[in-house]
């Protein structure tokens, strides 16, 4: 499409740079990040994107969306630290920890933040971003609420299914060393789900995480993202305003995090 007045406009930078945190980027995440409203328009955008040298077709499935990941020319542009390409069983997994963070880069209350795929291939990053020298379980998304000289850090999963007691034990152990998280977040996908965390957790363990852990359900936020319900501390607000409200008294509720990891 050489000399498609598209080309300019298409976020093809944007893209590129998606793509090297999470190792892909699906037409419904750009459809809705990268693209203006109107069918024709978002038609037009995904096949220019297509079009370029610098993505590849990820592969098709029966019933999911399109997915690209880099082209070797994509690769190259991106450079050594671009995360490669995740399992296909993943994708709907990955794509919530996306849309997650783009829609907190949306209401500019994250400073920075870190893609499970970004600290595993790094492990100097991720002891230095969780603060401790054994890594036995990665968050799906690590990342710091912006405002003043403090900052909240935060790790984000997301638990589509229930998860066997081995595993919920294996992430309490790698969360009572974290030293660095602040809060830590489950994205669930029901309420039993969300019961079984805090009875692994919580409940059932003399082992204390030293953190405060709060929930909110993936199926609400694919419909209302950051106006989804969020729970903390048995009381109930929505994404927007806990982050809105985090990043004016977020000194205060790092210290308190940070005494009790101690």
């Amino acid at each position: 499409m050489k000399g498609h007045p598209l080309k300019d406009k298409v976020p093809l930078k944007e893209s590129l740079e998606l793509v090297k945190k999470f190792g892909f980027i699906s037409r419904d995440i750009f459809w809705e990040f990268f693209c203006p409203s109107g069918k024709s328009a978002r038609y037009e955008y995904w096949s220019e994107l297509c079009n370029s040298k610098i993505f590849s077709s990820y592969g098709w499935g029966s019933g999911v969306p399109e997915h690209l990941s880099l082209s070797p020319v994509g690769k190259k542009l991106a450079g050594q630290d671009a995360i490669s390409s995740t399992s296909m069983t993943y994708l709907s997994h990955d794509e919530i920890v996306m849309r997650f963070y783009l829609e907190m880069c949306r209401s500019n209350s994250l400073l920075r933040g870190w893609s499970e795929g970004e600290l595993k291939a790094d492990r100097s990053l991720a002891i230095k971003t969780l603060g401790s020298g054994i890594v036995s379980k990665l968050p799906d998304l690590v990342f710091d609420v912006r405002g003043g000289d403090a900052y909240i850090r935060c790790a984000l999963e997301v638990e589509r299914t229930r998860k066997s007691t081995g595993r919920y034990k294996t992430m309490r152990r790698a969360y009572s060393q974290t030293a660095k998280i602040d809060l830590l977040i489950f994205a669930a996908a029901d309420k039993k789900i969300e019961a079984v965390i805090l009875n692994e957790l919580i409940s059932s363990s003399s082992t204390s995480i030293g953190r405060e852990i709060a929930f909110f359900d993936i199926d609400e936020f694919n419909g209302q993202r950051l106006g989804s319900e969020f729970r903390i501390a048995g009381k109930e607000t929505t994404l927007k305003r806990f982050f809105e409200t985090l990043e004016l008294n977020q000194k205060e509720f790092a210290e308190k995090a940070r005494k009790a990891s101690a």
